[in-house]
């Protein structure tokens, strides 16, 4: 009974998000007319130079913001290949989860992602390293969790909007194109190769009422490698994340956007679809150093968006992953320092010098070996860097205590 209402909740869910929540007043990225656009680009999704070149140079009166990444969590022992098949010049490598935390003059706070809850379900399948929940990560480097006015989700894969629900007053901004992939995926099916293959990296459904007693010892809890979604288009969407989006969306907690969309002045959302989901937002922020452009997994590496490399390219269309670098290029032309300036999801060399836009970077004292970086103040915003900060390499692969929730 108690899945029969929660799909249906989740049905209602993807039919409002599909049809009346959809902002009327959104800019579309581009004149419906427009007979020269690239044949491979969607039509919401396709912005011109000449506009992107108008955002990358704000008026003078344009808000200016402070901003800073934390370390939701680390994947350890990545296989390099699998994550940059052009480069692989080491055979593993450890991927940070970041979340880019932006700062108005007023104090409100916007989150680009909300990193992941780390529930044993899903963190014992992956060697992850250094998760902290994010409320505490912000009052550690002394911002304060209830300032979050809105997140805005690079996609809506568990790692990157797997914390709404620690904002419940947040607004979350989200692309109808990724509310139409999720409702796609609802009717996936479960099971491939002889069952295998997984739709989604969770506990097995039929026995998923009973995890709490199988997390006590009370049977066999099933999945990777016996249920591994192997990458597949849906692997990222398991249903406590869901939950979690439409749980916004029921809530009247969203903002269902089409395309390229002004949050407010300085705060600009642009569409990268299929540069990893089919609903992949970039969002440009205007700082005292120029442009930031956030990306999460469509920037999956910066060193992709220097060298042309191509990243993460089990759920991305690789054409639209460039298009999306170009589009990085365009909105970071006016600042001083170029490409520099976009932000990456899981760049191997964030918080290092090598990452110069993460280079003023540390430890977060008492985070379980998570990270932060500051990338730039205004406002007369003081620093959060701590006076000593402490640089040295940390690794935690033990989970901090946490609740496990059926």
């Amino acid at each position: 009974m108690r899945r029969r209402v929660v799909r249906a909740v989740v049905a209602v869910a993807a039919a409002v998000a599909l049809g009346a929540l959809v902002d009327a007043g959104t800019l579309g990225a581009a004149d419906k007319n427009d007979t020269k656009r690239p044949p491979q680009t969607e039509q919401q999704g396709f912005e011109s130079h000449n506009e992107l070149a108008r955002d990358a140079s704000p008026s003078r009166r344009a808000a200016q913001y402070s901003a800073w990444i934390v370390e939701s969590s680390r994947f350890m022992d990545v296989p390099f290949r699998a994550f940059m098949p052009d480069r692989g010049d080491r055979p593993t490598v450890n991927l940070p989860v970041n979340v880019g935390i932006i700062k108005a003059a007023n104090g409100d706070i916007t989150l680009y992602d909300s990193g992941w809850m780390q529930l044993a379900y899903i963190y014992n399948w992956n060697s992850s390293c250094c998760w902290h929940p994010i409320r505490q990560q912000m009052t550690k480097i002394g911002l304060n969790p209830d300032r979050v006015k809105r997140i805005v989700v690079g996609h809506a894969h568990w790692d990157h909007a797997g914390q709404l629900s620690e904002f419940p007053n947040a607004i979350l901004y989200i692309q109808k194109e990724e509310l139409k992939q999720i409702d796609y995926f609802l009717g996936y099916p479960k099971r491939f190769n002889d069952g295998h293959i997984h739709s989604v990296n969770t506990v097995d459904r039929h026995s998923f009422d009973d995890l709490q007693d199988l997390l006590a010892g009370g049977g066999t809890q099933f999945g990777p490698p016996q249920q591994d979604c192997a990458r597949s288009p849906v692997c990222g969407y398991p249903p406590q994340t869901l939950h979690e989006i439409f749980g916004k969306v029921l809530n009247g907690k969203a903002h269902i956007i089409d395309g390229r969309h002004e949050i407010e002045d300085g705060l600009i959302i642009h569409p990268a679809f299929r540069g990893h989901t089919y609903g992949s937002q970039l969002l440009q922020v205007n700082t005292s150093i120029g442009q930031l452009v956030f990306g999460s997994d469509t920037y999956s590496s910066w060193e992709g968006i220097r060298d042309w490399n191509v990243a993460n390219i089990q759920q991305t269309d690789t054409i639209q992953q460039m298009l999306a670098y170009e589009k990085c290029y365009a909105l970071t032309s006016t600042s001083a320092g170029s490409f520099n300036n976009c932000i990456a999801a899981h760049e191997p060399k964030a918080y290092t010098a090598e990452y110069p836009i993460t280079a003023n970077w540390w430890n977060i004292p008492a985070g379980n070996c998570s990270r932060a970086a500051e990338l730039v103040l205004s406002n007369g915003e003081r620093s959060r860097v701590p006076a000593s900060p402490d640089r040295v390499y940390c690794e935690n692969r033990v989970p901090p205590s946490h609740t496990i929730e059926k």
